[in-house]
């Protein structure tokens, strides 16, 4: 009950890291050091409560004061998992899984470690060889073992690597084998929840109704019914209620006062607590059940984002500013070697889950990737990038202002297609922002003929939000927007001066 508790808290800071295993045999194991027990146990507490510094001194401290404790490989392994999930810094992760591996080969944790190693392998790289090696080390789990709670979890690992690597029938077969081979496990919850990312993927969104029901029907209560009762809302609103019904009406509440005259707005962001984040001239206003929270000044900022922490980081002119810590300017070197420049004016940001930003740079009318530390990394695309999106295959949305169409590649810059700005049933006028939903739709809001289209499989049009009677129900000078794990579409519309919900 404590490990699922945490793991629940876990999940509301990002979506990575609620697959975070914190409770996976340290408490077990506390028995036989008792100054080791009480670090270990403090540990977890300050991961509960979001405290990650002070945990990582109390793992810390169990690993260099009580290496021989029988505790001592379940700090690593909460290091390693930290490093890899919340922090991520895969050289650090890299560096406590290896010392795990090596000095304690039988332990406890050691079947979790060879999970993690691989886990680490395809967060460095997605290439057949990085496919392969990380595949190998999921395998070894049930083979040397048979009898850890981790062969599950290798198990899926294996199932959500296949689906990374776009390999969908593979990673169908190897989820449902989770499914099947552990059915009551939370790890089966979550194997379906993957399997229907996978069959939507696939353009198959009614045999994904099956997998999530079956989430709903056999773990009542945990996270993962919740995450499968959001994406069946999401499922139903594109592919059953539309197109015969209108697949958005508004939602009969509006989020902020028109009082507040928000101007020269830079996005909407919905966190994953559902909290409702609005950038704008002043700096960024946190809204929480559409109540006023607070707002973090900043100086005409020209964008923001979440960082892999959960901080807010205001974008300004060259410079990214993360509340409480350093800030970081963002040189670009010209293509070719030519002479640096800074980037001048940067409308979007996104984070990668290896922890690389991918940063538009409209002077250099380009996108660009840089490490978390600010350093530059590649060239990403030749890209005017007016917005970025990201969804959970790391694929990326770039709105190109000069073309008005919407380029996708992949993490690596891969070319994956293309919504153009004209097709069947929409035609893009001044596109101003894109956003992916939980399951990999992709939504364009267009300011020009105000309407906010969404997009499938093979880039079909599935449903609009259309341009509204005069000071009526509908969008009117729509800004920004962004979807919450539901699919619910936050739209800030300038005429009303706040942020409509459509659901």
């Amino acid at each position: 009950m404590i490990g699922e508790r945490l793991k629940s808290e876990a999940r509301r800071r990002t979506s990575t890291v609620r697959r975070l295993q914190f409770a996976l045999a340290l408490l077990a194991a506390m028995a036989a050091a008792p100054l080791a027990q009480s670090g270990g146990a403090s540990g977890l507490t300050f991961l509960q409560n979001h405290k990650y510094v002070e945990a990582l001194k109390d793992f810390q401290v169990v690993v260099d004061s009580f290496p021989k404790s029988s505790v001592a490989d379940d700090a690593l392994m909460q290091i390693a998992m930290y490093q890899l999930d919340v922090a991520r810094n895969l050289p650090a992760a890299q560096a406590a899984n290896e010392k795990l591996l090596k000095e304690y080969p039988d332990a406890d944790s050691t079947p979790m470690g060879y999970v993690i190693g691989g886990r680490l392998t395809i967060a460095k790289g997605r290439a057949a060889a990085d496919v392969d090696a990380a595949l190998a080390s999921f395998e070894r789990v049930p083979r040397l073992f048979p009898g850890s709670e981790a062969v599950a979890a290798a198990g899926f690992y294996a199932g959500d690597t296949l689906r990374l690597a776009r390999r969908t029938e593979d990673a169908l077969d190897r989820l449902r084998r989770v499914s099947m081979e552990f059915p009551r496990s939370i790890w089966a919850a979550r194997a379906a929840l993957d399997a229907a990312a996978c069959l939507v993927q696939a353009d198959r969104p009614q045999r994904a109704f099956d997998e999530l029901q079956r989430v709903r029907r056999q773990f009542p209560g945990t996270p993962e019914a919740a995450a499968a009762l959001n994406a069946n809302t999401i499922l139903y609103r594109l592919y059953v209620r539309a197109p015969a019904q209108p697949a958005f009406a508004p939602g009969g509440k509006s989020i902020g006062s028109e009082a507040a005259k928000y101007k020269d707005i830079v996005g909407v962001v919905v966190d994953d607590a559902g909290r409702v984040l609005l950038g704008h001239k002043q700096g960024i206003t946190v809204f929480d059940k559409g109540a006023f929270v607070r707002t973090l000044a900043a100086d005409e900022p020209s964008a923001f984002f979440l960082d892999a922490q959960g901080r807010i980081v205001v974008v300004h002119r060259d410079t990214l500013i993360p509340e409480g810590a350093q800030s970081q300017i963002i040189s670009v070197p010209a293509f070719g070697g030519g002479k640096v420049h800074q980037a001048e004016e940067i409308p979007s940001v996104v984070v990668l889950a290896n922890g690389d930003r991918l940063i538009a740079d409209r002077k250099g009318r380009s996108v660009v990737r840089f490490s978390a530390a600010g350093n530059f990394i590649s060239n990403f695309a030749s890209v005017n990038a007016e917005r970025l999106a990201l969804n959970r295959l790391d694929d990326v949305a770039m709105l190109d202002h000069d073309t008005k169409s919407v380029v996708v590649a992949d993490r690596d810059g891969k070319a994956l297609g293309k919504i153009s700005q004209k097709g069947t049933g929409y035609e893009l006028d001044n596109p101003v922002d894109v956003a992916f939903d939980a399951l990999g739709h992709l939504y364009v809001l267009d300011r020009g003929k105000p309407a906010l289209y969404v997009f499938g499989a093979r880039n079909r049009l599935l449903a609009t939000i259309a341009a509204g009677e005069k000071d009526g129900p509908g969008l009117q000078k729509p800004e920004a927007f962004a979807v919450d794990a539901a699919g619910r579409v936050y739209v800030y519309d300038d005429r009303s001066q706040r942020i409509q919900v459509y659901q």
